[in-house]
């Protein structure tokens, strides 16, 4: 059977289910510290101008996308730096964050914060003092692959929003 992701060699992994490519490492993974939203956008800049792996596309995942990493019958995971297991394909590198920013914002007061730990999510202030991580992706994912892939599920006590 065909791996879903694939090593691409040069810091990137393609899903071969998705289409999209993502960064092998998170923005932990990179800098050794969490990022807050505004900074996690200059580390998307950062890599474009930098051209990292050939592209300057970068961006932030959209819920969807994050969640298409997600492995629900947790049957493959890595370890992130507090050593909890996260629910992702190991040719990602462990030691990172266990969350990640999106690109789903409701105006500019927050942003949908994505967990590999869990496979839920919610909207979280943007202000200076939440910092999480950031797995960057490049691409589009198609509208088959979209409604292939799990929805995610709601965690008990978040307000969980569709806007796109």
């Amino acid at each position: 059977m065909e791996e879903r992701f694939v090593d691409n060699g040069d810091g990137t992994v393609t899903d071969r289910k998705s289409q999209l490519t993502w960064m092998q490492n998170d923005s932990y993974n990179v800098f050794k510290r969490f990022l807050v939203f505004s900074v996690a956008k200059k580390f998307i800049a950062k890599m474009n101008k930098e051209a990292f792996a050939g592209y300057s596309d970068w961006r932030l995942p959209s819920k969807d996308e994050a969640n298409s990493l997600y492995y629900r019958e947790k049957e493959k995971s890595i370890q992130d730096k507090y050593e909890m297991a996260l629910y992702i394909d190991p040719v990602f590198s462990a030691g990172g964050g266990y969350d990640t920013w999106t690109n789903n914002t409701r105006g500019k007061i927050t942003a949908y914060v994505f967990s590999f730990a869990s496979g839920t999510g919610g909207h979280k202030e943007v202000d200076d003092n939440l910092e999480t991580s950031v797995r960057l992706v490049r691409g589009t994912m198609d509208e088959a692959a979209r409604g292939a892939l799990s929805k995610i599920p709601p965690k008990k006590g978040m307000i969980i929003s569709e806007q796109r």
